[in-house]
């Protein structure tokens, strides 16, 4: 981590480089890696681009220095993974570059934004180059690849490729104004007025590991859990009795409707999250209420699991 950079700072970060990537897919993704290259060589790394019916030669981006050729793959979140199409894509842009930037290239690198792991097939293929063009170095760069470089920019570089994040003050000085205006942007957004059938439980106090809640999805939880009794008593005091369970019931629906695609935990908390601030550049202040509110639908038992052993009862 850098010197100057705060493990709270660190945190948030790594959640907007997460919403960065599941939302970036196509040319905005290559783009996105061109300028997170860019801002980490300087010079060294040249981005490219398809140039008419020659096409791209294999190649969205090269490091001078190293011979290094990167192709970008980035995929829209809410689509399905083909390990055929994806297989098929490498061995067509690797025998591109190989073919056409033999003097070149020296390493072959796939850039993807697969955050729920890569196809076993994609891991087998990137061997079986290694074996047959052992003249090649071979890698895949991923999320995690991707966190290492950008977290190891300069704050002014970071702030610029993911925003302004919000401080250990911040979150120590929650505005509850932020709160309010973010549970009255729920209620505006629903179809039709749910009614008090998402009832208020006790929380297990293993509910992050009953579902499987690990990385910096876990941590924010945790650290928002001060914030969410803010919530709590907002809402407890509240003029209107019915509005905490009509926001519960809408989350408690997204979360039904999330998990009925069997995406993992931290996705689902991804999509969560990006569905109470919206899409784009989320001032701290809104972070910061944003966590809290989702803490205390977490802690509520209105979003993920119970413990099963109550669920049966």
């Amino acid at each position: 981590m850098s010197d100057w950079m705060t493990p709270h700072q660190r945190l948030q970060w790594q959640m907007s480089l997460e919403l960065k990537l599941r939302r970036t897919h196509g040319d905005g993704f290559q783009e996105f890696f061109s300028d997170v290259m860019q801002r980490l060589h300087g010079t060294d790394f040249v981005p490219a681009r398809a140039m008419g019916s020659l096409g791209d030669k294999g190649c969205d981006g090269y490091l001078r220095s190293s011979g290094n050729v990167y192709q970008c793959y980035g995929k829209r979140h809410d689509t399905p993974v083909s390990a055929a199409t994806l297989t098929k894509k490498m061995k067509d842009d690797y025998a591109a570059a190989a073919s056409k930037l033999p003097e070149i290239m020296k390493e072959w690198h796939f850039v993807h934004n697969l955050f729920d792991s890569v196809p076993v097939d994609v891991i087998e293929l990137i061997e079986a180059f290694a074996r047959q063009h052992s003249k090649h170095r071979f890698g895949l760069i991923g999320p995690p690849a991707f966190s290492d470089r950008v977290l190891g920019l300069s704050e002014n570089d970071i702030v610029c490729l993911l925003g302004p994040v919000a401080s250990a003050e911040d979150s120590m000085n929650m505005r509850v104004d932020e709160v309010a205006t973010l549970m009255a942007g729920v209620i505006r957004g629903m179809d039709e007025a749910p009614f008090a059938d998402a009832k208020p439980n006790r929380p297990p106090v293993n509910k992050l590991e009953i579902n499987r809640i690990q990385g910096h999805w876990r941590r924010i939880l945790i650290g928002a859990s001060g914030n969410a009794t803010v919530v709590a008593t907002y809402v407890g005091q509240h003029p209107d009795p019915e509005l905490g369970k009509q926001v519960a019931k809408v989350f408690s629906q997204r979360y039904a409707d999330l998990d009925a695609q069997n995406l993992p935990p931290h996705a689902i908390l991804t999509a969560l999250y990006e569905g109470i601030t919206g899409v784009g550049s989320v001032p701290p202040d809104r972070q910061v209420a944003a966590q809290a509110l989702l803490a205390y639908l977490f802690e509520a038992c209105d979003i993920f699991k119970d413990d099963p052993s109550k669920a049966a009862a």
